[in-house]
């Protein structure tokens, strides 16, 4: 099979995800398209993916899902019969139904599942959990896992090949996080977090506030506050990264691959 074109497709509020969805696509290409879809008005157009292209996809794992945002992670996308790499990245606990459900949704919009994988980044809650990661070994193994890719794609799918990964139907639940970010008073407006929030849940009248129906607690607009005002204070983040740390921040986690086959 011939690929004309390699595309990495994201949504990574915290840039987790993207530095392995671009890396697999380096490796796969040495030119490669960027889709980031962490930006809602890059989720509201339209993205067309045709048989001769390979499609990174690529989204984080929140509690076992993936993120909930108006319209879905990949409702913009659209294939045809196009071939692509799921992949999932989260924070050294599981990853549980979250690999199976974008399979599910990007084959319904017409992508052909060749490859996927689960991967560490950074949780979100700690800086300590998945510290580093990708790091030296990952980006080994992300050489690794495009080289299989590429050798299946040379060899062109088997009829009926089909790509089968873990997880449940019905999907697990996604449990409401009790706690959403908002700034003190140390806040200088400059709305920095406005820009950096993918759900709109940060009123740019009013940017010391969060919106909670809408807020999906990636953390980005905590991320990028230039004077650390935005936090978790009900309960502290402090408090919440250390109860994750206690479960999830050893043993490490290795990735995890699977490739069509019949």
């Amino acid at each position: 099979m011939e690929i004309r074109k390699v595309t990495a497709v994201y949504f990574s509020p915290t840039h987790g995800t993207r530095a392995y969805a671009e890396a697999i696509a380096a490796a796969l290409s040495a030119e490669y398209g960027r889709i980031d879809l962490t930006n809602p008005f890059t989720r509201e157009q339209a993205h067309e993916f045709g048989a001769d292209e390979l499609a990174v996809i690529g989204a984080p794992v929140y509690a076992g899902r993936l993120p909930a945002v108006p319209g879905g992670l990949f409702g913009s996308l659209r294939g045809h019969g196009t071939p692509a790499v799921f992949l999932v990245s989260y924070g050294n606990r599981a990853y549980d139904d979250a690999l199976l459900e974008e399979q599910d949704l990007c084959e319904a919009q017409g992508f052909r599942g060749v490859a996927a994988s689960a991967w560490i980044a950074p949780h979100t809650f700690s800086a300590k959990i998945g510290a580093g990661r990708p790091d030296a070994a990952d980006r080994e193994k992300i050489t690794a896992f495009a080289a299989r890719v590429k050798a299946l794609l040379d060899a062109g799918l088997p009829e009926g090949a089909r790509l089968a990964v873990p997880g449940n139907r019905p999907y697990r639940e996604a449990p409401a996080m009790p706690f959403h970010p908002e700034a003190n008073e140390a806040c200088i407006r400059c709305r920095r977090c406005v820009s950096a929030c993918p759900v709109r849940a940060i009123d740019p009248a009013h940017p010391e506030a969060t919106d909670a129906s809408k807020c999906i607690d990636c953390l980005a607009c905590v991320h990028a506050c230039p004077v650390h005002a935005r936090g978790v204070y009900h309960p502290p983040l402090a408090a919440v990264a250390a109860g994750c740390e206690a479960k999830f921040l050893t043993p490490r986690r290795e990735p995890e691959w699977f490739f069509a086959g019949v």
